[in-house]
């Protein structure tokens, strides 16, 4: 188990990524954040980001003001490699791993971000 709370947000983008990615191994699920309208984006600089957080409750902080209305959505770890990447890569979207409010976070393609989850896994596969 890895001891993810609120205040990991404090972290820099590099820790807060480390631990997204250990959580993400380790309990294979992820969480983003979604509306009546689907997942939640960012807009910055004419690019679109979709976040994701490693805990229901990191995802939730955000829920708050203009996103109040949204609710944290679990994302097991088959769905976000077998559809999400697949699907944000057709729709020209990037990831934002594990961002703070002020929008800073580790970004990566969908393609970058399947070869480093590739590599995870075969690193994990080779241990056992």
């Amino acid at each position: 188990m890895v001891l993810i709370d609120k205040n990991s947000v404090n972290l820099s983008d590099e820790q807060r990524y480390e631990l997204f990615m250990q959580n993400l191994m380790a309990e294979r699920q992820a969480w983003i954040l979604t509306d009546e309208h689907g997942a939640v984006m960012l807009t910055e600089n004419e690019a679109d980001y979709v976040p994701f957080w490693p805990t229901e409750e990191t995802a939730s902080l955000w829920a708050n003001g203009e996103w109040d209305h949204c609710k944290p959505k679990l994302l097991s770890f088959n769905d976000i490699k077998d559809k999400w990447l697949p699907g944000m890569e057709e729709d020209e979207l990037s990831l934002i791993i594990f961002p703070t409010t002020a929008l800073t976070g580790q970004v990566f393609h969908p393609w970058e971000f399947s070869q480093v989850i590739e590599k995870k896994l075969a690193k994990l596969a080779r241990k056992n």
